[in-house]
């Protein structure tokens, strides 16, 4: 008996371990040099890795294409001129890599500014949370919040929406149109109904990228 309680104990123990390890965050910092900057988002590193900014959204640059969104080349000038060519730190959260492969991350400069809250302060960049990296995102609202406010950047024209309402999401941090099915499926414990873009924006939820509400 004393031994099947041993054996019992060690189990548990191990997955206890087990699971202490794959559910903290992973949070081990990283220096390198930013050789290119592809647009206000995204970033080369001289390692060779491909970093996309956590927790924040910039305007879509010219591409296959389409045309640059409204201040996307705004959002990539003051990205290139605070990082190309410097060496940054590289701060990872629970989430690594995005479906694209990029390396999902907070960037600092040698002086501590925060790259990714610089943008979201100057309305170039929208708050963009996606669970489960959300360390920053309380930071990151507030500084949306302020720049909504003051009306700068890409607030300073913000779209409030033409539908009678919007369908919010708390956990996915999304926002639908009333027709999208994803927002038709949000169940009622997470549905937030927001009269207008604005409303969803200042709680922190982004765009779903299926409708494009």
């Amino acid at each position: 008996m004393r031994d099947k309680r041993k054996k019992v104990c060690f189990v548990v123990c191990l997955f206890v371990l087990w699971a202490h390890l794959f559910s903290a965050p992973v949070l081990a910092d990283m220096v390198a040099t930013v050789v290119w900057v592809f647009d206000g988002d995204t970033i080369k590193l001289s390692n060779g890795a491909r970093v996309r900014y956590a927790g924040v959204n910039t305007p879509e640059v010219a591409h296959d294409g389409q045309p640059a969104q409204p201040l996307a080349d705004e959002a990539c000038l003051l990205n290139r001129r605070l990082t190309r060519g410097r060496q940054v730190r590289i701060q990872i959260d629970k989430e690594k890599y995005d479906q694209y492969g990029r390396l999902l991350a907070y960037v600092f400069l040698p002086d501590g500014t925060f790259v990714n809250s610089a943008l979201v302060e100057k309305g170039l960049a929208m708050v963009y949370t996606t669970p489960p990296n959300v360390r920053y995102d309380q930071d990151l609202l507030t500084l949306q919040r302020r720049a909504m406010r003051e009306r700068v950047g890409l607030w300073a024209s913000a779209d409030p929406g033409k539908e009678p309402f919007y369908i919010g999401n708390t956990r996915s941090r999304r926002f639908h149109s009333p027709s999208c099915h994803l927002g038709q499926k949000t169940g009622r414990r997470n549905k937030v109904i927001y009269r207008n873009r604005l409303e969803a924006f200042y709680d922190g939820l982004s765009p779903c990228k299926k409708c494009n509400p």
